[in-house]
C-alpha cells in the first residue's frame, strides 16, 4: 500500500534540513553578510578610480601623388597628355615620374606649425628573403620646409623620377661589379616631420613612408601605400566615481534578500515547524528506502485466506524479511488491500506491516492510547476507551480482512490485538452475571 509521493518529500526534506541545518544557516548568513557588502559597496561608497582622459588629439594624413606627361610621339596620346594615379606608365612616351607628398593634419588648435619633408631615392641589390643587401645607391631627391600650415590645410614636396635613368645607373652598377647576385630594388623614402603648437602644447611628429619603383623593360610600375593616418592624443589622469556592472548592482541586493529569507526560513521552520524528525518518521523513511531498495524481491501478490492458516510471526523491518526470504528461498508479497508484506513457508507465515509517517509524535501517542482510540483503520477521537470492549472499526479500513483471516469478527478489534492492550479483555458485570445465571 503505496504512500504519496509527498510525504516522503517532505520527510527528506525536514531530515537534510535537520542534519545540515548549522551548515545552511551558516551558508545563508554569509549570503546575507557579502550581498550587505556587495550593497555597501556598490551603493553607499563605490570609492573612486583613475582614468586616462584625451585632452586633444591631432590627426596626420600623408599619401604620394603621381604622375607623368607623355613627351614622345605615338599613335595613342597625344604629346602633353598627362597619365596621372596609375599603377604602369610607359617608359618610351612618358619616361619622367612627377611626384608629390602631400601631407594635412586635423586639430582643434594650432599655431607656427611647420611640415618638413626629406625624400630620398634608394637603388640596391638584395637577395630573395630581402636580408642581405650585396650594394646599394641612395639619392637625395628633396629636402622642404612647408611653414605655417594651418589645420585642414595640405602642404606638399615635389620630385621627379626619370625612370629610364635609373635604370641605365643600375645597369651601370652592376656591370662596374660585374655581377648581379640578388634581386634589383627601386624606391623613394620619405621622413615627414609635424612641428609646431597644437592644442595648446608643443607637439612633434614622424612618420616614413616610402613608394616602390618597378621596372619592366619598355614599362615601369608604381606601388604606393595609399593615404597613411596617424592620430596623436594628449591624455592626463583623472579621478571618477567608480561603477559597476548590473551584476554587482543587481546581485548584491537579491543576494543580501536571498541571505536574510534563507536564514529566517530556516529558523522560523526549526522553532514552529520543527525539523527534528520523530522515531516513527525516521522508521517510516528507513522502510521507504528499503521498499525502494528490494522492490525487485517483491510482488504484488493477494495471498489466500489459507496461507494465513499458519502461525504468525513479525519481521521488525522489510529488509530483514527479505532477507529472511532469501535464505529460505521464497518470495515476498505485499498484499494490496492491507499494504502488509508477507513470507511464506511450510510452517510460518513471516509479516511486516509499515508505518506511515503520521505514526509518530504526539499524534501516534493520542492514536494508541489517548482520548480517543484510532485502531489500524484510524478511528476517530471520542471512540469508547479499548478497556470497556471490542472497539468497532470503520468498513474501509484495510486490516478487516487481515482480522477475518484470523478468526475474528471483521468490525471489531480484539482487545488483545491492539497495541499496548491487555492480555485478555475484562469480563463486564452484565456477562459476570450471564455466567454466574447459566445464561447463552
Amino acid at each position: 500500500m503505496s504512500q504519496p509521493a509527498s510525504s516522503d518529500t517532505r520527510l527528506r526534506l525536514r531530515a537534510v534540513l535537520n542534519a545540515q541545518f548549522a551548515l545552511l544557516l551558516a551558508v545563508c548568513l554569509l549570503a546575507a553578510a557579502a550581498g550587505g557588502a556587495l550593497v555597501y559597496t556598490v551603493h553607499v561608497d563605490p570609492g573612486t578610480e583613475t582614468q586616462t582622459r584625451t585632452v586633444s588629439s591631432m590627426t596626420v594624413e600623408t599619401e604620394y601623388v603621381h604622375s607623368a606627361e607623355v613627351t614622345e610621339p605615338n599613335p595613342v596620346f597625344d604629346i602633353g597628355t598627362v597619365l596621372d594615379g596609375r599603377n604602369t606608365y610607359f617608359t618610351r612616351v612618358a619616361p619622367v615620374l612627377d611626384v608629390a607628398v602631400e601631407t594635412s593634419y586635423a586639430a582643434d588648435a594650432a599655431s607656427d606649425v611647420a611640415v618638413s619633408y626629406e625624400s630620398v631615392l634608394v637603388v640596391r641589390n638584395v637577395d630573395g628573403d630581402g636580408e642581405t643587401v650585396y650594394w646599394q645607391e641612395r639619392e637625395p631627391l628633396t629636402t622642404e620646409t612647408v611653414s605655417g600650415v594651418a589645420p585642414g590645410e595640405t602642404a606638399a614636396a615635389s620630385f621627379a623620377l626619370n625612370s629610364s635613368a635609373i635604370s641605365a645607373t643600375a645597369d651601370q652598377i652592376e656591370s662596374d661589379l660585374g655581377a648581379s647576385p640578388g634581386e634589383r630594388e627601386t624606391f623613394v623614402t620619405t621622413t615627414v616631420t609635424v612641428d609646431g603648437t597644437i592644442n595648446g602644447e608643443q607637439t612633434s611628429y614622424t612618420r616614413t613612408v616610402d613608394m616602390t619603383l618597378t621596372h619592366g623593360g619598355e614599362t615601369y610600375s608604381v606601388s604606393e601605400p595609399g593615404v597613411q593616418s596617424d592620430t596623436v592624443e594628449r591624455t592626463e589622469p583623472v579621478t571618477v566615481e567608480r561603477r559597476y556592472g548590473p551584476l554587482r548592482s543587481l546581485g548584491g541586493p537579491l543576494l543580501f534578500l536571498a541571505g536574510v529569507a534563507g536564514a529566517g526560513g530556516l529558523l522560523y521552520a526549526r522553532r514552529e515547524v520543527g525539523l527534528a524528525l520523530s522515531p516513527a518518521e525516521r522508521a517510516y523513511l528507513d522502510y521507504r528506502d528499503d521498499r525502494s531498495e528490494f522492490a525487485e524481491w517483491v510482488t504484488e501478490i493477494r495471498l489466500p485466506e489459507s496461507a494465513h492458516d499458519r502461525p504468525e510471526a513479525e519481521a521488525a523491518t522489510l529488509r530483514d524479511l527479505v532477507d529472511f526470504a532469501i535464505d529460505n528461498d521464497t518470495g515476498v508479497v505485499e498484499d494490496p488491500m492491507t499494504g502488509a508484506y508477507h513470507a511464506v513457508t511450510d510452517d510460518f507465515v513471516y509479516t511486516y506491516v509499515p508505518p506511515t509517517p503520521a505514526a509518530g509524535g504526539d499524534a501516534a501517542g493520542k492514536a494508541i492510547g489517548g482520548d480517543g482510540v484510532a485502531s489500524a483503520g484510524g478511528g476517530e477521537p471520542g471512540s469508547p476507551d479499548p478497556l470497556d470492549g471490542p472497539t468497532r472499526i470503520d468498513d474501509d479500513v484495510s486490516l478487516d480482512e487481515a482480522w477475518r483471516r484470523a478468526g475474528f469478527d471483521p468490525g471489531t478489534v480484539p482487545i488483545d490485538r491492539l497495541p499496548n492492550g491487555p492480555a485478555a479483555a475484562p469480563v463486564s458485570a452484565a456477562e459476570r452475571d450471564t455466567d454466574d445465571t447459566g445464561g447463552d
